[in-house]
């Protein structure tokens, strides 16, 4: 555990009322799994959602914020449209599509923050049952997550890369002798006579015979 303003030289597993911890034997992940995996989909959604919103803010501020838009004076002195430079601009615009055009840029970064605000809520929600889960675990239950959810689980993601690893190599070993062979044998076979026989014929104007 790293206190508030401690340095932490790992990323963090836990972030609980600004403290700092970090679980090296039962990662949260597996906590999560085991015990939570609703929440964790609850977020998932969540998260999904804000994705969307932000999504949708981006695509309308690319598509007004150019050159002649109607949101091009809300551009700010880095030539970026946020919501303080909106809400600015919109005590001073009288065009009625701009005005329309602002109020519809600030919907979508509202719609933004509500949506990052409830990932944030749900997420420190999750974390605060994961940390109160470590305490509640018996002996049984540890040796199943660490046995069962980290130790095996590893060993067989380990086992199934190491398989396509040598799948993937004799792949490329086929490829190779079929590229390396691809020419038949008879192919193969005339080219060896027509050779021979220009060989042949080369010594045989030089005064020799083939074969000597």
């Amino acid at each position: 555990m790293a206190a508030k303003g401690e340095k932490l030289k790992e990323t963090p597993d836990l972030i609980i009322n600004k403290k700092k911890y970090k679980a090296e034997l039962i990662p949260p992940s597996l906590i999560v799994a085991r015990y939570f995996a609703d929440e964790q989909a609850q977020v998932d959604a969540l998260q999904a959602k804000q994705d969307e919103a932000t999504q949708t803010l981006e695509s309308y501020l690319e598509e007004h914020g150019a050159e002649d838009g109607l949101l091009v004076e809300a551009l700010n002195d880095k030539d970026k449209i946020i919501k303080a430079s909106v809400a600015a601009r919109a005590k001073l615009a009288t065009d009625a599509e701009e005005v329309k055009a602002l109020k519809q840029a600030t919907k979508l970064f509202n719609a933004e923050a509500s949506a990052k605000k409830a990932v944030k809520e749900a997420q420190e929600a999750l974390d605060l049952a994961v940390f109160n889960q470590y305490p509640k675990l018996d002996i049984n239950e540890i040796k199943t997550l660490i046995v069962d959810d980290k130790w095996l689980a590893t060993l067989q993601a380990n086992i199934v890369s190491e398989i396509e690893r040598v799948t993937q190599q004799m792949a490329n070993r086929v490829k190779q002798l079929e590229e390396r062979y691809s020419t038949p044998l008879p192919t193969l076979s005339k080219s060896v006579d027509d050779l021979s026989d220009k060989v042949a014929g080369h010594l045989k104007a030089m005064g020799l015979e083939w074969p000597l």
